[in-house]
């Protein structure tokens, strides 16, 4: 039986192991972001309870309520009020953080209102894509540029990957309501994988139907075609669902592009019987050029790893996994 002394030593080092893994995260965070994972760290990283916080922040007249607190933290709300952000300057005091380390990860206010009042806000192919000349070739064999991949922007994105028995992903299922930024009948989707090879195949889908497809071999970009069911007019609202057969990709990794229109998010992986990965981690970043901000995930009973998202940060998201 070891001492009480050496198990006491043994604690202490782990617990010391785990606060400076716990700091290197936070500062990763706080340069890169998102919000709501800085404050996580730095909450977790200060030792304070949302009382205690909830507390502290009474007393230096910027109350918020623990559930706000616990929002923010998850990523479910963020703070946009002039009362909210008050308290976010106070939580940089409370927690010893550099002043505006956290107001500066909020970005511009959200806007808010009616679904008319709403911009696309769209990431720019070049902050979105690795090679926007290639994406910017195949679109061009459509009669399309760039821009029209925005004609319809997603309110709600929702996507399914299936990973089979031979470690690839065999499908992808998409679930989107969109809004028609202008008068449309197609909605234009692109993929990049290292690995794609000919045309992708979609068996079922609803609310369209599957149009031409154009691709730039020399960077793996595949742009497909929906045809929309009926002619949308701005502002008008649809719903697609449609599955794409990648061809058994080896890709170990699904990535979304967000922009400001997108009001929830959520991407699922599940993994064949037998092929249960060693690791799952999301990852989110700002633009192509940025280093991700990374958290694992779990994998459930299910076999499924879930990244859910409600009013998301724009940027690039992903769910990267390995067997190793």
């Amino acid at each position: 039986m070891p001492t009480t002394q050496a198990t006491t030593t043994r604690k202490a080092t782990t617990r010391n192991t785990t606060d400076r893994a716990t700091e290197a995260r936070l500062t990763a965070a706080l340069h890169n972001g998102p919000f709501s994972l800085a404050l996580r760290l730095a909450v977790k990283s200060s030792g304070l309870s949302l009382d205690r916080l909830q507390a502290r922040l009474h007393s230096r007249g910027t109350p918020a309520s623990k559930t706000a607190l616990s929002y923010w933290q998850h990523g479910h709300t963020r703070p946009e009020r002039p009362e909210s952000l008050r308290a976010v300057t106070s939580l940089e005091h409370i927690l010893n953080l550099p002043p505006d380390s956290l107001t500066s990860l909020l970005g511009p206010r959200r806007p808010r209102g009616r679904w008319l009042r709403h911009h696309a806000g769209v990431l720019p192919a070049d902050r979105a894509w690795a090679r926007p000349d290639g994406l910017a070739r195949a679109l061009d064999r459509l009669d399309a540029r760039p821009e029209s991949l925005h004609d319809l922007s997603r309110v709600g994105t929702h996507l399914t990957v299936s990973v089979d028995a031979s470690r690839r992903i065999a499908a992808i299922a998409y679930h989107q309501l969109l809004r028609a930024e202008r008068d449309t009948d197609r909605y234009l989707v692109a993929f990049r994988s290292d690995h794609a090879h000919g045309p992708l195949h979609i068996p079922e889908s609803r609310g369209c139907r599957v149009g031409r497809q154009r691709a730039d071999e020399a960077t793996g970009f595949r742009v497909l075609e929906l045809l929309l069911d009926r002619p949308l007019r701005a502002g008008e609202l649809t719903v697609l669902d449609y599955t794409v057969l990648p061809g058994g990709l080896p890709d170990a990794e699904q990535t979304i592009r967000v922009g400001e229109a997108v009001r929830d998010l959520s991407l699922q992986v599940q993994f064949a019987p037998g092929a249960l990965p060693a690791r799952v981690v999301r990852g989110y970043r700002r633009s192509v050029s940025e280093p991700d901000t990374v958290a694992e995930l779990w994998v459930g009973a299910s076999r499924t790893a879930q990244l859910t998202e409600v009013d998301p940060v724009p940027g690039i998201y992903r769910v990267r996994w390995d067997w190793d």
